[in-house]
């Protein structure tokens, strides 16, 4: 019969192949992570092991203990090891600690270009989890806490240990006498996940025993429904939605909670990484809402972001956009950002106007290309008279979020062209003329039905 560390090794899962980097604080659950890791490879020849520990430095020497004894460990075990010293600022909150921990293991992810991160969550955390999410307000996604495996980003996040308890995984250790760290601060309530740990859950347990088992179940039970509803929210987002952007129009044909299921999909796909991540339920249902608003309401969304509803599609805005600086035009390409304007030879017809316009030879010199100012001007082609870029633009429906966004073809404050909308004072093509074209190349999502009208 299997007995430590070898009966809990059974129960793994998922289980890693290729190389991986597993986050090693040096406390109880991680050193159990890592030395079931070295079990597995005894199997798997072809699993690669490097850990990663963070030293926040906000216990003084015990954080530098805490250190030590990892780097002690990991020369032991012969396992590559990447130390991470970080500063906070002054800053002793949880969130913050755990915002940047989970950037240092994204750095540490980068330079060694691993795809895997192995973390030590075991069962208890994901009890945490659930009643944190639950009484946060948290929707579906919230309840099915953490996964055991996952994409971020190009990353795959994998959590082994979901199903094991931390009683089982220190018994084990004790067992094959393998030492491990206690960090203070755990015993300590300033932490709301704290008190639930060692206030509410245990008044669970003594009420219900078992508790903890049966609500990481639970959480269990709610993510394979969560991932159903991700597989149906995935197909509605790749047919009627881009990165920052999704169409008002389908999502006004589905059920509220289908609609909910998609936006907070949206939301965890092309939002910020942040320690939570998932949309409490106002959120969520605000956000949903926002599909049946005017234009120009907006909702605050997690790590300073904010959604914005425009006329025809919702646009998720993060704090501090920046755009490329204006470039002049230059022959035969202009990269701008993710943009690019090509100049090529005629081709006999005019062109649509909006990615591509036949233009005299030699028009663009003393061009550049840029995003929208205050004054700027454009003399629409086809009428008479000028109009304020901002008029046009209103008058073409383009969304708020996107007019400081579209690269401009300009000469002064005159907009030749705008990209995906349409063309200025341009001469007018005459066939005979010896002529170049203009490409435009880059994703133009504002490039609706009406936009072409």
């Amino acid at each position: 019969m299997k007995e430590g560390l070898d009966a809990l090794l059974e129960r793994l899962a998922p289980r890693p192949s290729g190389r991986v980097l597993v986050g090693l604080s040096g406390g109880a659950d991680s050193v159990a992570l890592l030395r079931l890791l070295l079990r597995l490879r005894d199997t798997d020849p072809g699993l690669a092991i490097e850990a990663v520990h963070v030293n926040h430095r906000l216990r003084g020497a015990e954080s530098d203990e805490d250190e030590a004894f990892v780097r002690e460990l990991c020369r032991s075990w012969g396992i590559p090891l990447h130390v991470r010293r970080l500063s906070l600022n002054g800053k002793t909150d949880e969130n913050s600690a755990r915002t940047a921990r989970y950037a240092a293991f994204r750095g540490c992810l980068e330079e060694t270009g691993i795809r895997q991160l192995a973390l030590a969550h075991q069962r208890e955390d994901q009890a945490e989890t659930f009643l944190l999410h639950l009484l946060r307000g948290a929707g579906p996604a919230g309840l099915a806490g953490m996964r055991s495996e996952e994409e971020r980003k190009g990353i795959r996040l994998l959590r082994p240990m979901l199903r094991l308890s931390g009683a089982e995984l220190r018994e084990a250790l004790t067992r094959e006498g393998i030492p491990w760290r206690e960090d203070r601060t755990n015993a300590e309530d300033v932490y709301a996940r704290n008190r639930i740990r060692h206030r509410l859950l245990p008044e669970m347990e003594s009420l219900f025993p078992g508790a903890a088992e049966r609500i990481a179940k639970a959480a269990l039970l709610t993510g394979e429904e969560q991932d159903f509803l991700d597989g149906q929210a995935a197909a509605f987002l790749q047919e009627h939605a881009g990165e920052d952007w999704i169409r008002k129009e389908p999502l006004r044909t589905l059920p509220q909670a289908g609609r909910a299921a998609v936006l907070r999909r949206w939301w965890q796909k092309n939002g910020p990484e942040l320690p939570e991540r998932n949309l409490s339920y106002d959120q969520t249902r605000a956000l949903a809402a926002l599909a049946d608003t005017p234009a120009g309401e907006t909702v605050n969304l997690p790590g300073g972001w904010f959604a914005q509803g425009g006329r025809t599609h919702l646009h998720l805005v993060p704090p501090g956009r920046t755009v490329p600086d204006p470039t002049p035009v230059q022959s035969p390409r202009t990269v701008f950002g993710t943009f690019t304007l090509e100049i090529r030879p005629g081709e006999d017809n005019p062109g649509n106007g909006k990615t591509e316009q036949e233009v005299p030879a030699g028009f663009t010199e003393g061009c550049e290309i840029r995003t929208r100012r205050p004054g700027d001007r454009i003399y629409p082609f086809g009428m008479k008279g000028e109009k304020s870029l901002q008029d046009y633009l209103t008058d073409r429906r383009i969304d708020r979020a996107w007019r400081d966004r579209i690269p401009l073809l300009c000469r002064g404050q005159e907009v030749l062209l705008a990209a995906g909308v349409g063309a200025g004072r341009i001469p007018r093509w005459e066939k005979a003329s010896r002529r170049e074209r203009l490409v435009w190349k880059g994703s133009m999502p504002w490039m609706t039905e009406r936009s072409m009208a």
